[in-house]
């Protein structure tokens, strides 16, 4: 029988296009389900009434998934309501996956395996859980980003060196042609399907990611207020912090859990969740989502943390861009000045306020010429445009626990031996980073000639050497530490280490292999008739540096130690620049009987850079297209063999130690170390040491902080000497 078309449907029943039996004041439907049923004043009316009925009406939804155009409630509207609700249970049943034992995970699993058979595969694809540096297992291709590196950066590179060696292909080997990069640019952005309730780690595994973090990263950016930090992850284990009032806390905090979470995933174990990790970033990036309207120091810290996240996954474009947020908004809050002397809004005593600003600061400033170095783009600071006195060497705001002892004055913290000696000697080292991407790698429409380039490469080597020289002698990676058992100086040297050879191998990088990489730029190869043997010095030094950084690596036994014993945000670029040098050294260096030793050691220490990668790819779709990308560069250095005409000789090392002598011109007499230094000659006959038999010993991390300066507490406040960056140079460290 024909169903009989009623004259008037109630409005929720023409909302949801269901049939509807007509009966007033409440229909067959509503009152089944439960729904409020309204009736409009005439037949198929779309009034404002109707609307602000519809708006009224209690169709169940998820609080954390109702955009804000439920105003216009539609079909449409409600479905992708229903929809984000589904995607919220597919987080939060994820999330309490790792919890259960084997039998119940796996009973989870049929179950929820059954339930997808009838769920569209869009409806279960934004899973908040898939990460970033997963996503590209499985199957789905990275989002395209026109993103620029520039010629300093190991990318651009290592792009350079590839295309070249295929130029002198005697056949085509069907790689592809397009530039490479282990940049990962597809980013889950589905905060909006983060909800209740908040996923914790256990307060074991909190405390373990706590440590972490100020054991590593922490020990080379000491911008956070530990006591201030370990207070308020105390108040997050009592249930007191507000999900309003302290999103700066909860997104800092959860920032920090992401990164000791990931440190914890290497080496992979099956039982882990290799998830966790981005759950607690996106738990982060839900809490940071306002703080563009709201400018303070905290919020300053947590975005310095998000970016170490980002650095250690290779999101590194997303980084530069967080980074840039968080300087603006340090120059909104004034942190590129000193203070007045009385400081509104302060959540800390004034001294240490201003303390606390002054390493927020510089840590923006070293993490920003780390980035520019990287990426090889411009600068964001520039020392014109700030003033700001150094930090103290003091280490009670960094690294004391208890709040009470941290405020509190103490003479033994006039000591010749400080945690914050590296920060403060990085910052130097930043300074010099900036000079190198203005005097060599600074882009522009006239290249600059290259006799000016050997001029300015040889200064800033004299001045690179001259920093490592002049470092604390607990500092010197290149000394013997026999019976030094700290493990945080260890670390610092091992950063230290790493700069060092990396920056150095950069500075002499524009004349490798000037016959093949710049065989059709004419001033450079007039340059390499008039000035040979300046030029091969300089190839030398630059092959042994990079040598240097992959010997870094010998004796590290496994991934755990490797990613906890050295920085990982920066072994990645670190590593392609070395083992992209070597590569093309290695093929083509002159091959004779007499070089044949240092021919196969540029081999060998090339493949320990591909071990590197290799052993993380497994936990690492970054290190995984690293390695990929060093295998092809190894099968096109098969292909080629040894390109006649281009004659390498590797120095010894005792040769390659000694700075690149130049001769005096304007140009570079007084290129200074920092604003106010001068370049005085030092003497460097040093040998390394023989004691030294653990190359551990030296090696390096690859973090970034900074400063130099001096300070002292006395009387239970700090006192700061009255220097800035533009003065430090005056300054002398005591060996």
């Amino acid at each position: 029988m024909k169903r009989q078309r009623v004259e008037l449907a109630c409005e929720k029943c023409r909302l949801l296009k269901a049939k509807c039996d007509g009966q007033q004041p409440i229909c067959g439907r509503c009152s089944g389900y439960g729904f409020t049923c309204r009736w409009a004043d005439r037949k198929r009316t779309a009034t404002k009434d109707t609307r602000k009925y519809a708006q009224d009406s209690d169709i169940p939804h998820s609080e954390s998934s109702i955009s804000d155009n439920r105003a216009t409630p539609t079909t449409q509207n409600h479905v992708a309501a229903y929809l984000q609700a589904i995607k919220n249970y597919e987080v939060l049943i994820q999330s309490m996956r790792p919890r259960l034992d084997g039998a119940l995970r796996a009973a989870l699993d049929m179950t929820l395996t059954n339930i997808r058979r009838h769920i569209p595969d869009e409806i279960v694809s934004g899973d908040a859980s898939q990460s970033p540096d997963t996503q590209g297992a499985s199957g789905k291709k990275d989002v395209e980003s026109p993103s620029y590196v520039g010629r300093a950066s190991d990318i651009h590179f290592f792009n350079t060196v590839r295309d070249c060696m295929r130029e002198h292909e005697s056949a085509t080997t069907g790689e592809e042609r397009d530039n490479q990069s282990y940049e990962q640019v597809d980013m889950s952005d589905d905060t909006a399907a983060f909800g209740r309730p908040l996923q914790l780690p256990s307060q074991e595994e909190a405390d373990r990611y706590i440590d972490i973090y100020f054991s590593t990263i922490h020990v080379a950016y000491p911008f956070l207020y530990k006591a201030a930090v370990l207070r308020q992850y105390r108040r997050l284990w009592n249930g007191e912090l507000d999900g309003k009032r302290d999103r700066s806390w909860l997104a800092l905090i959860n920032f920090i859990f992401a990164i000791g979470s990931y440190y914890m995933s290497f080496p992979r174990e099956e039982t882990r969740d290799l998830q966790m990790h981005f759950q607690y970033f996106n738990q982060g990036t839900y809490f940071s989502g306002q703080f563009g309207a709201m400018c303070n120091l905290t919020n300053v810290w947590a975005l310095l943390v998000q970016c170490f996240f980002l650095l250690a996954v290779s999101q590194t474009d997303r980084c530069w861009n967080i980074l840039g947020f968080a300087i603006r908004m340090g120059q909104s809050i004034g942190l590129h000045v000193e203070p007045s002397s009385t400081l509104r809004q302060s959540k800390f005593p004034p001294v240490v306020e201003r303390e606390l600003r002054r390493r927020a600061w510089y840590s923006m400033y070293v993490l920003d010429r780390l980035l520019a170095l990287q990426l090889g783009r411009p600068m964001a600071i520039h020392e014109s445009d700030f003033h700001v006195i150094l930090p103290s060497r003091s280490e009670k705001l960094a690294f004391e626990p208890d709040e009470e002892k941290s405020l509190s004055g103490d003479n033994s913290e006039i000591l010749k031996v400080s945690t914050m000696d590296y920060f403060l000697q990085v910052i130097r080292f930043s300074h010099i980073v900036g000079l190198v991407i203005r005097e060599l790698y600074q882009p522009s429409q006239i290249d600059p000639s290259p006799d000016n380039m050997l001029l300015s490469a040889s200064a800033l080597d004299t001045s690179i050497t001259e920093w490592k020289s002049n470092l604390p002698r607990h500092l010197r990676f290149d000394l013997g530490h026999t019976f030094q058992k700290s493990v945080t100086l260890k670390r610092q040297r091992n950063m230290l280490a790493v700069k060092f050879h990396h920056l150095r191998a950069l500075i002499h990088r524009t004349f490798l292999c000037l016959p093949l990489l710049q065989r059709n730029n004419k001033p450079f190869m007039d340059l390499l008739q008039q000035d040979s043997a300046r030029i091969k010095r300089a190839e030398k030094i630059c092959i042994s540096e990079a040598q240097q950084t992959a010997r870094l690596l010998h004796n590290v036994s496994d991934e755990g130690s490797l990613v906890h014993d050295f920085p990982w945000w920066q072994m990645i670029p670190c590593l392609i620049c070395a083992s992209s040098i070597l590569f093309i050294a290695e093929s083509f260096s002159e091959n004779d009987c007499a070089d044949c030793d240092a021919h196969g050691t540029l081999r060998e220490d090339a493949e320990i850079c591909l071990t590197v990668f290799e052993a993380l790819s497994s936990n690492s779709d970054a290190a995984k297209k690293a390695m990929k990308m060093l295998q092809g560069l190894t099968r096109l250095g098969s292909l080629l063999g040894n390109i006649p005409n281009t004659k390498l000789q590797l120095l010894a090392p005792e040769d390659v130690q000694q700075p690149v002598p130049f001769c005096s011109t304007s140009l570079v007499d007084n290129i200074p170390l920092v604003p106010g230094d001068s370049l005085t000659a030092t003497s460097n006959n040093w040998q390394w040491p023989s004691e030294i038999s653990n190359t551990m010993e030296w090696s390096a991390q690859f973090f970034d902080p900074a400063a130099y300066g001096l300070a002292q507490c006395d009387g239970g406040d700090f006192q700061v000497h009255d220097m800035t960056l533009a003065d430090s140079g005056a300054a002398t460290q005591s060996g």
